[in-house]
């Protein structure tokens, strides 16, 4: 009998362990699951954090990249004239300083040298540029090569301009005496750099434009209107695609008119925040101005 209880009392003693044992090794379980959850939601989290990171430096980078491209946005209605007002105008430094404000078009104006070079001046009389009295048409290129203009620079070839930007920027070429050598040697170099898709020739002179259209047909032509007759003139002609006008005449009624004969509307040349202001009101399509800068930061606001 004694035996039979030692038996009995071993084996309570062997389940109790047993149980003892089972129920450390499920709270061993329990807290091996509890751990496993935790490294899951701490692993979620931290891919979370990371996503979110990765995110917030990807818009960051967007936003950036927004602002930078914004920032180096070219306006097409504004026109550098002259790339900027004083001695420095009609030189590189000029027009870097017009491009990098926002102008999307610079206007140059060309002469072209005894030896049949087209450079870059308002003038064929070399005096306000550089300050030597004498005509660029009746110089070879080597003397006018060593001219400089009053600001130092060097006299510009329009070739130099188209090399220097390529299409990265619009040139507004204006004609400014029409000769056929002028008309000839300006076909010539718009054939010869493959630019007439980022070119648009003005003058003041309808049969400038006029044989102009015959050879170039497919690049657009401004007329620079300085009065009411020219403007009625400018009107009927089907080879001028724009009009711009003095400032003095700039007016809401000149720029619809303009647009019901389907011609884009400008004037020129416009350096004051209201001369601008008025000429984005009446709804113009372009201005030429010394001012990129000025204008620049009138149309981004």
């Amino acid at each position: 009998m004694r035996r039979k209880r030692k038996e009995q009392k071993k084996k309570i003693i062997i389940i109790a362990a047993l149980l003892l044992l089972s129920i450390l090794a499920g709270m061993y379980a329990v807290k091996l699951a509890g751990k496993v959850a935790e490294d899951r939601r701490a692993a979620e989290a931290e891919a979370q954090a990371e996503a979110e990171a990765a995110a917030q430096q990807e818009a960051e980078a967007a936003a950036a990249a927004e602002a930078e491209a914004e920032a180096a946005k070219k306006s097409d209605s504004i026109y550098a004239y002259s790339g900027a007002s004083g001695d420095a105008k009609y030189s590189l430094a000029a027009y870097d300083s017009a491009v990098e404000a926002g102008a999307g078009v610079i206007a140059v104006p060309f002469v072209v040298s005894q030896d049949g070079t087209l450079y870059v001046s308002d003038d064929d009389y070399a005096q306000e540029l550089t300050g030597y009295g004498g005509y660029f048409s009746g110089m070879t290129d080597g003397q006018i090569n060593n001219l400089e203009t009053r600001s130092g620079a060097k006299v510009l070839k329009l070739s130099d301009v188209i090399d220097k930007y390529g299409k990265d920027i619009h040139y507004d070429i204006e004609l400014k005496y029409t000769s056929e050598r002028n008309l000839m040697a300006l076909k010539e170099l718009i054939d010869k750099k493959d630019c007439a898709d980022v070119v648009s020739i003005s003058s003041r002179y309808f049969n400038g434009l006029r044989s102009l259209d015959n050879e170039l047909p497919d690049i657009p032509k401004i007329f620079i209107c300085s009065s009411e007759e020219e403007w009625g003139e400018a009107m009927i002609h089907e080879f001028i695609d724009s009009v711009s006008v003095s400032k003095e005449m700039m007016s809401a009624d000149y720029c619809k008119e303009a647009h019901d004969r389907n011609k884009k509307f400008g004037a020129w040349i416009l350096n004051s925040e209201e001369e601008i202001n008025t000429a984005n009101e009446i709804g113009a399509d372009f201005y030429y101005t010394d001012e990129a800068a000025l204008a620049a930061g009138i149309e981004k606001e």
